[in-house]
């Protein structure tokens, strides 16, 4: 079945479509350069390339640690949408644990739900046992931010 997308100005559909980075992997640590390059790669050394490829990694390498991914045969997979200019969204799929799914309790230093919270704008969970879902959001830099000349007030400005 195929489906299209008609875009009608300023709505969601005009920003379809969005560049997307599909893969699975082994649920083994040793997957790790292959991660980390193929983001490296989808995401071009971007401004949020650091952030993204470290939070993917981290819930990447939860994902081979402590889920049944780990087991003979286990995998995990990865999506990541680029909404250049605005946000990354990314998420890791595991095969499941007994994991409760609270962020809040499992996120302390030093770990990997730690550091994803803290370069994430949003993040979220969601499945159970037979798999996990793990998601975050990291924003572009503002264009204004990134010129200083824009981003000072009015009364900031030198008179000509």
């Amino acid at each position: 079945m195929t489906s299209q997308c008609r875009s009608v100005h300023g709505t969601a559909a005009s920003a379809w479509p969005v560049p997307t980075l599909e893969r699975t992997y082994p649920g083994r640590l040793d997957q790790g350069q292959q991660v980390r390059g193929a983001l490296l790669s989808f995401l071009g050394g971007g401004p949020v390339a650091d952030e993204v490829i470290a939070g993917v990694w981290e819930l990447a390498a939860n994902a081979c640690l402590y889920s049944d991914s780990k087991l003979s045969g286990g995998q995990f997979a990865l999506t990541v949408h680029d909404f250049t200019g605005d946000y990354v969204y990314a998420e890791v799929r595991d095969q499941g644990s007994t994991w409760d799914a609270d962020l809040g309790k499992a996120a302390e230093w030093p770990h990997g739900l730690y550091l994803m919270q803290q370069i994430a704008a949003t993040y979220g969970a969601a499945g159970g046992r037979r798999g996990w879902m793990i998601w975050f959001t990291v924003n572009y830099p503002a264009v204004a931010a990134s010129i200083p000349a824009l981003a000072c007030s009015r009364s900031e400005r030198k008179a000509p």
